[in-house]
């Protein structure tokens, strides 16, 4: 049985709001190397750069990594 829903974050971070955007909307796949947190992610449908694509991440609580 698996869990569905939304997760919503709030974070801070220094740096200018196209890098941000080149990291969710090119590089998505980049995520798990930049953050242990976010082990791995799965396009369902779509492809990665395209509006309205179907992607589950996969995470681990902060205080198991």
């Amino acid at each position: 049985m698996g869990l569905k829903g939304k997760l919503m974050a709030s974070i801070e971070m220094k740096c200018g709001v196209h890098l941000i955007h080149d990291i969710f909307h090119t590089n998505a796949h980049h995520i798990p190397t930049i953050s242990r947190a976010f082990n791995r992610f799965e396009i369902h449908e779509g492809e990665i750069i395209k509006f309205g694509s179907i992607i589950s991440w996969n995470y681990n609580d902060v205080d198991d990594v």
